[in-house]
């Protein structure tokens, strides 16, 4: 496993700001790059038969992986989950050639998303749950394994293209913590929004949902894909669509149904057709699991997202805020056009990725999540990965059952959906029979109501007893000396 030294925040603090002014990513390896470089020089020191066996080994066994994951996209905003307005035919096949799962959980908002992505953990216990923005002064903390240093040291090639979120200056910068290539967006405080290539800003940009940049990121996208195709590799896709403002690329404008929000969904669609017929064209679609996802739910009170059966969006832990749309493919392996209506999330994406990868899960921290694997494969299991969801102080979730232990308000204004209640503290809804959590039926289940909160207190107290830290800057760092104010 990686083994990451107690912090590196001092060193990249200590650079000379014209260190830190261009250069690509791979010129300023950190430290957990190079133990994973020094585990790669070891396998090429190998005798040549114990090599080839090893190659071929994982030839056969490391599938290349995509995450496609979008920003603010509901539950109900694919038509293979349920929509009748919104055409998205590349990702319906994608569906129709994978699996769907249809409780698959994930924070409430952006960055702990991301977070929780990257550790494999809920982002309560990473140490962040709120947005992370550059005035914050903080992001992952280089403590952290991330989903890609762990990829990155069984072998793989590493991108990131698009959205970050995990903290904008350069000591959280994602070349810093498992990735090779970096295309996307960052901000300077002073500067503001920018694209940037790996550590070198390219331009300044008023909107990063501007649909000019779909083609750009996409063609970095496919660049990586076509440059890395004897693999294997990880491509984290991390589009900003359909946050808003919403403003589709020119072919879009006015060719859906469903307005402008329409627009920048088929726009989405349009991209994972794009990317899966790179892959075909490049021979390895078949060796490669494909995820697409949403960081959360989508944003109401706009004529926009729709969390299909659900309630409420964004901003709340309601299961509109919360429960996404997953569809997983990997040809060969996955059963085309099946189902998973277990409880999942996007915590379970990083041991899953290292049981496909042949790396071992981080076992000096508590990790969250479960392996897909077996699902995927169709294996029969006698318990499910997970007996239960939470929301740490918020909600559980255990079965059909779902009990809230605070006061839930509804996620932004009030809008096309009219006025949207608040649930009180205690609520227990069940969601077989009242997915939409319309019905409080805590009174009829005091036995439920008590266990689901004995559990939940059990699980806040183990985390309180094992969360790390956010990564913080020293208030004697100044983003305009030493931060990521790389120009052109």
């Amino acid at each position: 496993m990686i083994h990451k030294r107690p912090t590196m925040l001092p060193n990249l603090f200590d650079r000379k700001p014209t260190d830190m002014n261009g250069g690509h990513g791979m010129a300023m390896r950190m430290w957990p790059k190079r133990a994973a470089c020094v585990c790669l020089l070891l396998v090429a020191a190998m005798p040549v038969s114990l090599r080839s066996i090893c190659a071929g080994e994982r030839q056969q066994a490391a599938p290349n992986i995509v995450v496609f994951l979008t920003d603010d996209q509901g539950y109900g905003d694919l038509g293979c989950f349920g929509s009748t307005s919104l055409q998205t035919p590349h990702i319906d096949q994608l569906c129709r050639e994978g699996m769907k799962f249809t409780d698959f959980y994930v924070h409430q908002r952006c960055s702990p998303t991301r977070l929780a992505f990257m550790t494999g953990c809920h982002a309560h216990r990473a140490g962040s749950t709120k947005v992370i923005y550059a005035k914050d002064r903080i992001g992952i903390h280089d403590n952290e394994i991330t989903t890609a240093e762990l990829l990155h040291s069984a072998g793989y090639r590493t991108a990131i293209i698009g959205k970050w979120h995990l903290g904008e200056w350069e000591a959280f910068h994602p070349v810093h913590h498992g990735f090779d290539e970096f295309f996307g967006f960052l901000t300077d405080l002073e500067q503001g929004t920018g694209l940037y290539r790996d550590r070198t800003r390219v331009e300044s940009v008023k909107h990063k949902t501007d649909g000019q940049y779909s083609s750009r990121l996409l063609d970095a996208a496919k660049d990586f894909v076509r440059t890395s195709k004897d693999g294997p590799f990880f491509l984290y896709y991390a589009s900003p669509l359909p946050h808003t403002p919403w403003l589709p690329g020119e072919r879009f404008k006015g060719t859906s149904s469903r307005g402008i929000y329409g627009d920048v969904i088929r726009e989405i669609d349009w991209q994972v057709g794009e990317l899966l017929e790179t892959l075909k064209q490049q021979g390895i679609a078949d060796n490669t699991l494909f995820v697409f996802a949403s960081d959360n739910g989508p944003v109401l009170g706009i004529n926009g997202g729709d969390a299909g059966p659900f309630r409420d969006g964004k901003w709340t832990d309601f299961e509109g805020g919360i429960r996404v749309p997953c569809i997983i493919r990997w040809p060969n392996v996955i059963a085309a056009g099946s189902t998973n209506s277990q409880i999942t999330g996007i915590i379970d994406l990083l041991p899953t990725f290292c049981e496909l990868a042949g790396a071992a899960v981080p076992t000096d921290r508590t990790i969250d999540g479960r392996s897909l694997v077996p699902y995927l494969k169709g294996i029969q299991l006698q318990q499910p990965i997970h007996d239960s969801f939470i929301v740490p102080g918020s909600v559980i979730r255990q079965g059909r059952w779902k009990l809230l232990t605070k006061r839930l308000k509804p996620g932004g204004k009030s809008g096309r959906e009219g006025q949207r209640p608040a649930a009180a503290a205690g609520s227990l809804f069940d969601l077989q029979a009242d997915p939409g959590e319309t019905q409080d039926v805590s009174a009829r289940h005091p036995d439920i109501v008590r266990d689901l909160r004995q559990r939940m207190q059990a699980a806040v107290t183990q985390l309180e007893a094992t969360k790390r830290p956010i990564g913080r800057l020293p208030e004697t760092v100044d983003q305009t000396s030493q931060g990521n104010r790389n120009r052109k």
